[in-house]
C-alpha cells in the first residue's frame, strides 16, 4: 500500500514518520530531518508539500497585485492565517538550507511553485505583496540587505528560468499514481509553463539592467538569508518578525562571480558572444580569487562548466587541459594536426565517442573524393587502421572496407595496421588482447591480407597471443604463401624458336576486322576503316559484327547515307558508343559520339544535318544515363545545362522540324526533368505523348506535396493511370496498330511495363515518396486487412477504395513496390520512413526475419547507431508491436518480452504471454543473461521470477532475481538517471538484435 509520508490519513505508517503539521508544532524537527544523509521526503519534496497545502487553504480574499501599484499596497496587511504564514516560512527555511541553490530548485520544483516561493520571499523581506514578473523598481543603494538579496535572487532566477526552458523544452512525464482520481501536485500543464516563460521574456530587459546595476555597486557588502534568519510563528505570535542579524555575510567577489556567470550563460543562449565573453571573463577572474569553490556558501559555479564556457568564448584559461574529444575537434579545425597521436592515445583511454571517429574517417574520404582537401598520403589508411583497432577493443560490429583498403595498400597497409596494434598491445587488459588475437586469427583464416601470417610469426609478442593449435593454423597459412612457383610457369619464353609465316591477304583482312571489332579508340577505328577500304571488301564493313545494332531511327538515317567510309564510320561508332553506354562506360561512349559529330559536320547535305541532330540527342541520352547511374552524385556534369538541353529536346516535339528525337531519348529526358524537380515545366507539356503524361501526373502531385506538406488530397491522374496499368485483363489478346491508345489486354500490359520502367528510373526523394505511398495505399486497399497495412508518408493523398478490387493482382503490385523500395533504399539508405515501409512489406509477406532487419535499420538510423534515445516521432508503437510479432513467429519469445517494454504503455498481458510461451529457450546461457539484463520493468521481472519458480528453472530464476536486485539498488536515483539507465539498456538490447538480424 502506498503511503504519503506528509499526508495524514494514509495508514499504516511507521512510528518514526513525521507528519507535516508536526513541523509546525516543533520547528526544530525540520532542520533535524533535512540534515539526514538521505532524508525521505527530500527537502524539495517538503517545499512542494508545504506550498501545496498552503495553496489548498489560501484565503480567497488575498489578491495578488503587480509591482506597478506598490503605493497602493505599501500599508496593506495580509489576511493569511497563522498556519498559512507558518507554512510559507517553513518553505523558505528549507530553501535557505539548500543555500538558495537554483540548480536544485529549478530542476525539482515546477515553475509556478518557484514563482510562489520567490513571491513569499519578497513578502517576508519587504512586507509587500508583489506579482512576478512585475516587481517594483527598488533603489539599490538604499534598500536593506535582505531585500537586496531577494531582488538579486529573483533576477538570477528570471534569467535561469528562460535558459532552463530553452534547454529542456519538454514536459516531464507525470508520475503514476495508484490512488485513482488524484493528480500529481508537481504536474503542470505545458500551456501554463509556456505562458509564464512568455511573460518572463517580455520583462528580460529590466532584469538585465538590474543585475548590471548591482555589479556596478562599489561598496557592496552582500548577505545571504540563512535557516536561522527565519523565525517560526507560535500560538502567541501577533506579528511576523525575522532575525535579520542571523544573515550570513559573503564576499562581493563570491556574489558577483555568480551573477556574472548567470549573465554569461544567458548571453551565450542568445548568441550575443561579445557580452558573454565579457561576463565569463569577469566570472573567471572572481573565481580564481575565491580559490576553493567547495567552501563557498552562495556561489554554485562549477569549475568544469566555467572552463567550458571560457573555451566557448575564447577566453584564455591556463588551467584548462582539453579532453581528447576537444583535441580531436581542434585538430580537425587545424587541418588534422597531430590527429594520429590523438587517436593513438584514445585507443588506450577510449574517451572519444566512436561516432566522432567514424565521422572523421568519412569526412576525409569525402573530401578526397570531391578533391576539396589535401592530406598526407597515408593519413586515411592510418585513421582507418586506428579506428579498426578501436572497434576491435570495444568488441563492436566492424562495418566497412577496412580489410580491402589494407590489402590494396600492400606491404605498407600491413605495416600501418600492425603499427596501430603495437600502440595498444602493451597497455590493454588480457581480455582486450584476446579480442585482438581472435581478429588476427580471423584475418589469417580468410587469407585476404598477404604476408599477415609471416608478420605474426616473426614477432614474439604476437606469437604469445595464440595457443599451440592457433599457431599451427597460422603456420599452415604461412607455408602456403611461401610456395615457390616454377619460373617456367611465370613466363612465356620456353626457349621454342618462332617460325615466320607468310601472311595472305585473307589473314590480314581478318586481323584488321578483329582489330576493328575489339578497338574503342576512334583514331584506331578511323585508320582501320581506311585500310579495310583499300582491300576492296565486297560487303559493308558495319556487317562484320552481328552484335552491332542501332535503334531504328538512327539506323534508317545512317543507311540512307551514300555507301562508303562515312556510312561505315557512323554506324560503327554509334554501335560501339551504345555498347560502352550499356557497359556503364559513359565517358568513352560520349567521346565516340563527340568524335563522330565532328566528323559528320565536315560533310554537307540534309542527311548529314539530320544525323548531327540525332547524334546530339544521343550525347544527351548518354549524359542523362550517366547522371542517373551516378545519382545522388550529380557533380559529374553541368546539371543546369543538361536540364536546358533536355527541355530543348522535348521542345522539338512541338516544332515543325521533321527531325524528331526518338522515343527513348524523350522518355529519359522526361524522367530526368522529373528527377531534377522541373515539375512546373512537365505539367505544362501537352498530354498527347503517352510517355510524358505519367511524368506530368507525378509532377503535379509533387508540386502539391511540397506546397501543402501532404495535408490534402490531390489530383487523381496518377492514381487512375496506375489503376489502368494494373487493370484486370478482360479482353482477349489482339494485335494493336501503331496508333492504338489502349483498351486491349496487350495495352494494359504495355502500360504496366511503361509505368514499371518509369518507376525504375525515379531518383528524386519526393517523387519516390509519392509513388511509394501510392503503391502502398493501393496494396492496403486491395488486401483490406487493418492488421497487415503498410505505413508510409502521404498515404492520405489517395482514395480509400477501388471498384472491383477482387479482379486486381495484388502480387504484381507488391513486387513493383518491393523493387521501388529496394531502389529507393539503395539511393538513400538512411531514409527512416522507407526502411519502415520495407519492414512492413516484408512483415505482410511473411518474411519476419527480413522485416526485423529493416525495422532495426530504421532504429539504427534514427538513434545514430544507438548513441541517442530512439525518437518516438520516428519509431512509433506499431513498429515495436510488429517487431514483437516477428520475434514471436521466429520463436524468439524472450526477445519479444523485452520489446514489450519499448511500448509507450507497457503491454503486460502481451509480455507475460511471450514469457510464458518460451517453454524451452534454444538461446545459449550467455545470450539469455544479456537479454535479462536488458529488462528494466520490475513488473515483467517479477512475473519471470514467478514463472521460473513454477517451472523449476533455477538458473533463470536466479538471473531474474539478480537483475531486479540491481534495479532496486538504483531506485533512489532521480528520474533523469533512471531514464538514462533505461536508455542504456534499450541501446544494449537493440545493438544485440542488430548483430543477429542486420549483420
Amino acid at each position: 500500500m502506498d503511503v504519503d509520508l506528509l499526508r495524514p490519513g494514509t495508514v499504516p505508517i511507521s512510528p518514526d514518520t513525521i507528519l507535516w503539521f508536526e513541523f509546525l508544532l516543533n520547528p526544530s524537527l525540520l532542520e533535524k530531518h533535512i540534515s539526514k544523509p538521505s532524508p525521505d521526503p527530500s527537502p524539495t519534496d517538503l517545499i512542494i508539500k508545504f506550498m501545496t497545502i498552503n495553496n489548498d487553504h489560501k484565503d480567497p480574499e488575498i489578491k495578488i497585485i503587480d509591482g506597478e501599484s506598490i503605493d497602493a499596497i505599501s500599508n496593506l496587511t495580509p489576511n493569511w492565517t497563522h498556519k498559512n504564514l507558518a507554512l510559507k516560512i517553513l518553505s523558505l527555511k528549507v530553501a535557505a538550507y539548500l543555500q538558495w541553490d537554483l540548480d536544485i530548485i529549478e530542476k525539482k520544483l515546477p515553475l509556478p511553485l518557484q514563482m510562489n516561493l520567490l513571491q513569499d520571499l519578497f513578502f517576508i523581506t519587504s512586507e509587500a505583496i508583489v506579482e512576478i514578473p512585475g516587481i517594483p523598481d527598488y533603489p539599490l543603494t538604499t534598500i536593506s540587505d535582505q531585500l537586496l538579496f531577494s531582488i538579486v535572487l529573483y533576477h538570477r532566477w528570471h534569467l535561469r528560468a528562460i535558459i532552463f526552458r530553452a534547454l529542456n523544452n519538454r514536459q516531464s512525464k507525470q508520475q503514476f499514481l495508484h490512488n485513482l482520481g488524484m493528480q500529481d501536485s508537481t504536474f503542470i500543464s505545458p500551456g501554463l509553463t509556456d505562458d509564464i516563460v512568455r511573460k518572463l521574456e517580455g520583462n528580460i530587459s529590466i532584469t538585465l539592467n538590474t543585475l548590471n546595476a548591482v555589479l556596478q555597486l562599489d561598496d557592496l557588502k552582500p548577505k545571504v538569508l540563512s535557516v536561522n534568519t527565519f523565525q517560526m510563528l507560535t500560538e502567541d505570535s501577533t506579528e511576523i518578525k525575522q532575525n535579520w542579524n542571523n544573515m550570513i555575510s559573503i564576499t562581493a567577489e563570491e556574489f558577483k562571480c555568480q551573477i556574472h556567470y548567470d549573465l554569461a550563460i544567458f548571453y551565450l543562449l542568445r548568441e550575443e558572444y561579445q557580452s558573454a565573453k565579457h561576463h565569463i571573463s569577469q566570472a573567471h577572474n572572481f573565481f580564481q580569487i575565491l580559490g576553493n569553490s567547495e567552501n563557498l556558501f552562495y556561489c554554485k559555479v562549477k569549475k568544469d562548466w566555467l572552463e567550458g564556457c571560457c573555451l566557448a568564448c575564447h577566453v584564455p584559461v591556463e588551467t584548462i587541459k582539453p579532453s581528447l574529444t576537444q583535441q580531436l575537434l581542434s585538430s580537425v579545425k587545424d587541418q588534422f594536426m597531430n590527429i594520429i597521436q590523438i587517436l593513438q592515445t584514445d585507443n588506450i583511454v577510449r574517451e572519444i565517442p566512436e561516432v566522432y571517429r567514424d565521422n572523421l574517417e568519412l569526412d576525409i574520404q569525402g573530401g578526397l573524393t570531391n578533391r576539396k582537401m589535401i592530406v598526407a598520403r597515408d593519413l586515411p589508411l592510418q585513421i582507418q587502421c586506428l579506428n579498426l583497432v578501436r572497434k576491435i577493443l570495444e568488441n563492436e560490429v566492424i562495418v566497412g572496407d577496412y580489410v580491402s583498403d589494407i590489402r590494396a595498400a600492400g606491404v605498407r597497409g600491413l605495416e600501418v595496421f600492425f603499427s596501430a596494434v603495437d600502440n595498444v598491445l602493451d597497455c590493454v587488459s588480457e581480455s582486450d588482447k584476446k579480442r585482438i588475437a581472435q581478429y588476427l586469427l580471423y584475418l589469417n583464416l580468410t587469407g585476404e591480407i598477404e604476408g599477415l601470417a609471416n608478420k605474426i610469426l616473426h614477432s614474439p609478442k604476437y606469437v604469445n597471443l595464440f595457443n599451440d593449435k592457433e599457431l599451427d593454423e597460422i603456420k599452415k597459412e604461412a607455408s602456403f604463401n611461401d610456395l615457390e612457383i616454377p619460373t617456367m610457369l611465370l613466363t612465356n619464353d620456353w626457349g621454342v624458336p618462332c617460325n615466320t609465316y607468310t601472311r595472305t591477304m585473307r589473314v590480314e583482312i581478318f586481323d584488321l576486322e578483329q582489330r576493328l571489332i575489339l578497338s574503342y579508340n576512334p583514331i584506331e577505328i578511323h585508320e582501320t576503316l581506311i585500310r579495310l577500304d583499300g582491300t576492296n571488301c565486297t560487303k559493308p564493313l558495319w556487317k562484320i559484327n552481328g552484335s552491332w545494332e542501332l535503334p531504328i531511327p538512327l539506323q534508317s538515317v545512317v543507311m540512307s547515307l551514300p555507301r562508303g567510309f562515312l556510312q561505315d564510320y557512323s554506324y560503327i561508332l554509334l554501335a560501339k558508343s551504345r555498347e560502352l553506354a550499356l557497359g556503364k562506360d559513359f565517358e568513352r561512349s560520349k567521346e565516340l559520339l563527340t568524335v563522330l559529330s565532328a566528323e559528320v559536320q565536315h560533310h554537307t547535305g540534309n542527311l548529314t544535318f539530320k544525323l548531327c541532330r540525332l547524334i546530339s540527342w544521343e550525347i544527351l541520352l548518354v549524359e542523362i544515363w550517366h547522371c542517373l547511374h551516378s545519382w545522388p552524385g550529380t557533380n559529374i556534369c553541368d546539371v543546369h545545362a543538361l536540364v536546358e538541353r533536355a527541355k530543348l529536346c522535348l521542345a522539338a516535339l512541338q516544332s515543325t522540324d521533321k527531325v524528331l528525337p526518338r522515343q527513348e531519348v524523350i522518355e529519359f529526358s522526361t524522367i530526368f526533368l522529373l528527377n531534377m524537380t522541373e515539375w512546373d515545366y512537365l505539367t505544362t507539356l501537352e498530354k498527347r505523348w503517352s510517355y510524358t503524361e505519367f511524368a506530368a501526373a507525378i509532377s503535379s502531385v509533387c508540386q502539391d506535396v511540397v506546397k501543402y506538406k501532404g495535408g490534402r488530397k490531390f489530383s487523381r491522374e496518377a492514381w487512375d493511370m496506375v489503376l489502368a496499368a494494373f487493370a484486370p485483363n478482360r479482353d482477349p489478346p489482339q494485335k494493336r496498330s501503331a496508333g492504338s491508345s489502349g483498351g486491349s489486354g496487350n495495352s494494359s500490359r504495355d502500360s504496366m511495363a511503361g509505368i514499371s520502367a518509369t518507376l525504375s528510373r525515379l531518383r528524386e526523394p519526393t517523387a519516390l515518396s509519392v509513388m511509394i505511398s501510392l503503391l502502398a495505399r493501393l496494396h492496403n486497399v486491395l488486401r483490406d486487412e487493418s492488421s497487415l497495412e503498410l505505413n508510409t508518408q502521404y498515404l492520405a493523398l489517395w482514395p480509400a477504395s477501388v471498384p472491383n478490387s477482387n479482379s486486381y493482382n495484388i502480387r504484381n503490385i507488391g513486387e513493383i513496390l518491393f523493387q521501388l523500395l529496394t531502389q529507393a533504399l539503395k539511393l538513400y539508405p538512411s531514409n527512416v520512413s522507407w526502411l519502415k515501409s520495407m519492414g512492413d512489406l516484408n512483415f505482410v509477406l511473411g518474411f519476419h526475419e527480413s522485416a526485423m532487419k529493416y525495422y532495426l535499420k530504421a532504429i539504427m538510423v534514427s538513434s545514430d547507431l544507438f548513441s541517442q534515445p530512439v525518437p518516438r516521432a520516428q519509431i512509433e508503437d506499431f513498429v515495436y508491436r510488429r517487431m514483437i510479432k516477428c520475434c514471436a513467429h521466429l520463436q524468439c519469445y524472450t526477445q519479444a518480452a523485452v520489446l514489450c517494454q519499448f511500448l509507450e504503455d507497457v503491454d503486460y498481458a502481451l509480455a507475460f504471454k511471450m514469457a510464458a510461451s518460451d517453454q524451452k529457450s534454444c538461446a545459449p546461457a550467455d545470450a539469455m543473461d544479456a537479454y535479462y539484463h536488458c529488462i528494466w520493468d520490475t513488473t515483467i521481472l517479477e512475473y519471470l521470477i514467478y514463472l521460473h519458480t513454477k517451472r523449476g528453472e533455477h538458473h533463470r530464476k536466479q538471473l531474474a532475481i539478480k537483475v531486479i536486485g540491481l534495479l532496486e539498488l538504483n531506485s533512489n536515483n532521480n528520474e533523469e538517471i533512471q531514464r538514462e539507465a533505461a536508455n542504456t539498456r534499450k541501446a544494449k538490447f537493440l545493438r544485440a538484435l542488430s548483430k543477429q538480424y542486420v549483420y
